[in-house]
């Protein structure tokens, strides 16, 4: 069954019910991300994720946390420790963070499962997704690959439209969020600071 399609509160739903475990959304995500053709990563956790779900799914599900065990996606601009963070960008090949961001921590500590950095416009400067060091981001409804998706936070809209994964995080500075969540029938929320917490 291809549950990473659903909502969040969904997923949650059948971790509770015990139909699925985090293992087994693993599993579905790397699945899907070893056939993804939009190229909307820049790095996968496919050793890390699989060690954090067998973990989890050796433990009771928290019924009152939906973020529990589920797979997500997150922009490649995020300071991820000793994980990757290019920016998209050649200037930072190379680069591990010695710290995490905080959105990324309050994820991890609500045992939420990193499953890879998406790519975006280099640097998050532009506005098309097709400015990265790795080319172009398809926008997943449009199998012709001519239409764009947007920027900055391309890959993490291409992730969320391709059923990859059900939420992403990205970065909004004028509409990095909202433009490539309109482009693939997706909701994207800017928060106002200090409205965003887990």
């Amino acid at each position: 069954m291809d549950y990473l399609s659903k909502n969040i509160f969904e997923i949650h739903q059948a971790l509770v019910n015990k139909e699925v475990t985090p293992l087994d959304l693993v599993k579905e995500a790397l699945e899907k991300i070893k056939k993804d053709t939009n190229n909307a990563f820049e790095y996968v956790y496919e050793k890390e994720a699989i060690q954090f779900a067998t973990e989890l799914s050796k433990q009771e599900v928290e019924v009152d946390n939906p973020l529990w065990g589920i797979p997500f996606a997150i922009k490649d601009n995020f300071s991820t420790k000793d994980i990757p963070t290019t920016g998209s960008s050649r200037l930072l090949e190379g680069y591990l963070p010695p710290f995490d961001a905080e959105v990324y921590t309050r994820l991890l500590n609500k045992k939420a499962i990193p499953i890879a950095k998406t790519t975006l416009d280099e640097l998050a400067m532009g506005g098309t997704g097709s400015s990265g060091h790795l080319g172009k981001t398809y926008n997943p409804w449009d199998e012709s690959k001519t239409r764009m998706i947007g920027g900055s936070s391309c890959g993490s809209a291409a992730a969320c439209a391709a059923g990859i994964v059900p939420y992403a995080i990205g970065s909004d500075t004028g509409d990095s969020v909202r433009k490539p969540a309109s482009y693939s029938a997706l909701v994207g929320f800017k928060p106002t600071w200090g409205t965003c917490f887990l």
